[in-house]
């Protein structure tokens, strides 16, 4: 009978139990940044391109940051993000895609339909800054990338600095 070797068991334990605790710092929202400033970047997940449908991106908090790679690759397609603003902060949205198109990001209260901001202008990167203040509730916000002219791929940026 072949002796097992234990050793290989306590490390393997030893690794895991170091892993756990070094991920246990922080709060319970800092997902958006890491210590570096970079964003949280995510991939575009279909149907997206309704009120209904929407893609949940995350709950908001100061110093969060979220980017999305879409694409808008018909000229009729909408792409359609929510995120769920849990605290008064100012919204930096940033749509950054080719020269060649010209795709624009608008801002709705996901609860009423009602156009918060119309973030489109001729440059690129395309932008605004939009500040919420929460009183008692969140704010839920659909954040909708279309395309005025032609088709192409985008990285939207939602940064509360």
């Amino acid at each position: 009978m072949r002796r097992r070797s234990w050793w290989w068991r306590i490390l393997v334990g030893l690794l895991l139990l170091a892993g756990v605790v070094g991920g246990c710092g922080g709060d319970d929202h800092d997902e958006g940044h890491d210590d570096s400033g970079a964003c949280f970047l995510v991939g575009e997940r279909e149907p997206n391109a309704t009120p209904l449908t929407a893609q949940f991106l995350s709950d908001l908090f100061v110093d969060d940051c979220v980017a999305v790679d879409g694409s808008l690759f018909d000229p009729l397609d909408v792409d359609s993000y929510r995120v769920l603003v849990q605290e008064s902060l100012t919204l930096v949205v940033t749509l950054e895609h080719s020269p060649f198109v010209d795709f624009d990001v608008q801002l709705f209260d996901a609860d009423t339909g009602q156009l918060i901001v119309d973030c489109g202008s001729n440059v690129v990167p395309e932008g605004c800054a939009v500040s919420f203040v929460v009183r008692g509730f969140d704010i839920a916000v659909d954040v909708v990338v279309s395309s005025v002219l032609g088709a192409g791929t985008y990285t939207l940026t939602l940064d509360a600095p």
